[in-house]
């Protein structure tokens, strides 16, 4: 036991950690939620059966999901985001040292033809390095529904349906 943990330090100091998965995303979902029954924020950015993507989203801790065509080359970007940022080097979860049974919580998941990665917290978040990542790829998520217009919606449901 004491062999594996100086193995995995060792490897962990010399940058040999978790590699980044190979490939163009399939998806990507975030959320970030409160106490309150649904989400604050909620986004969801898929490869569709005929290869085009959609994003799926809801706002505001509402029960309806909005959900309107992407930019072909959405999923691509928000890849080259998270590799840029290194996410691949995000702990599986992070809490803080003293439970706390209130505030905030986040999950990211972003799944690879062959592999993911894949982070949350309650009450706690990644170093600011990492977290700008998860940042920036919200930023442009965001930057796409802002700028969408009536024409793009593909559709509406509710969170109970998704």
């Amino acid at each position: 036991m004491k062999t594996l943990m100086v193995l995995t330090t060792l490897l962990a100091l010399f940058g040999c950690g978790p590699k980044f998965p190979e490939g163009t995303p399939v998806s990507y979902q975030y959320s970030y939620s409160g106490t309150m029954m649904y989400y604050i924020t909620w986004y969801e950015v898929a490869q569709t059966p005929d290869g085009g993507v959609t994003i799926s989203y809801s706002t505001d801790c509402s029960d309806e999901i909005t959900v309107l065509k992407a930019p072909s080359d959405a999923l691509e970007k928000i890849g080259a985001m998270a590799k840029e940022h290194n996410l691949n080097k995000l702990k599986n979860s992070y809490l803080p040292d003293m439970e706390i049974l209130d505030g905030y919580g986040w999950h990211m998941f972003m799944e690879f033809p062959d592999g993911y990665i894949g982070s949350g917290g309650s009450n706690a978040w990644p170093p600011a390095k990492l977290w700008s990542g998860i940042a920036a790829i919200n930023a442009y998520i965001q930057g796409i529904i802002d700028a969408s217009t009536p024409s793009d919606i593909i559709g509406k449901k509710s969170h109970r349906d998704a």
